[in-house]
């Protein structure tokens, strides 16, 4: 039975796609060759769009694997938590500010009616 390589694939909008077999996955190009070791012109493409002075598979392999990577999941996890949490400071932010200027305005007016009741 043949070894099956880890093959990647790039999508339409360059996104890349990892797949084992004969066929890239529908509307993507192979970007490696069936034996894993080396690249197609759409590969060799790939990697020099992108300024990599070597076009290696390790190359591809690298870059999948980082995108790719628990690490990312939960890198945007905690930007999407963080953006709530921002919503929330602000709308408490704005609260508290609507609370100091009403208080300003009837320390203002107090102030003034004392004033006027002095003169």
């Amino acid at each position: 039975m043949a070894q099956q390589h880890k093959q990647y694939a790039e999508g339409e909008s360059g996104e890349l796609y990892g797949y084992t077999g004969k066929d890239a996955p529908a509307g993507t190009k192979a970007l490696v060759e069936e034996d894993g070791k080396t690249l197609t012109p759409a590969g060799l493409k790939f990697c020099q769009k992108r300024g990599y002075p070597t076009p290696l598979v390790e190359t591809i392999r690298v870059i999948y694997d980082q995108y790719h990577s628990q690490a990312v999941g939960d890198a945007i996890e905690a930007s999407a938590l963080n953006a709530d949490l921002m919503i929330e400071k602000q709308n408490n932010t704005k609260k508290m500010s609507e609370r100091l200027r009403l208080d300003w305005e009837a320390q203002d007016k107090a102030f003034k009616a004392n004033a006027a009741a002095k003169k």
